[in-house]
């Protein structure tokens, strides 16, 4: 007998900005929005912002989160710089950055359910 699962439908992955946590404006979904799902990731470098952002949304997603939802997401994503941190951005000294700021990159989605 067939199961059902979730698994992730369309999406959008956004850069939003490299910055400090109380400049930052919110991401969400609206009223309007097109999307059901969003979370945020951080991260010292573009791409550990990304990957926290798929972490966090593996953790609640309750979907089938596996190798090929994570290669949907970073095909999407494009080109994901892992070598300029946020030091490097804000051209500052790494001990001026601290922890105060951070790459910021988000995942809006939607859910649809299929028989396994």
């Amino acid at each position: 007998m067939a199961t059902k699962k979730m698994v992730l439908d369309d999406f959008e992955v956004e850069y939003l900005y490299v910055g400090y946590p109380e400049c930052f404006p919110g991401y969400g979904v609206g009223p309007n929005s097109r999307y059901m799902y969003c979370t945020y990731g951080i991260g010292n470098t573009e791409k550990e912002a990304l990957e926290d952002c798929m972490d966090i949304m593996a953790q609640c997603c309750g979907f089938d989160f596996d190798d090929e939802v994570e290669q949907r997401i970073r095909d999407a994503y494009g080109i994901c710089d892992d070598s300029t941190t946020v030091a490097d951005v804000l051209d500052l000294e790494d001990s001026d950055c601290g922890d105060h700021a951070w790459f910021h990159v988000g995942i809006k989605w939607n859910e649809k359910e299929v028989l396994d």
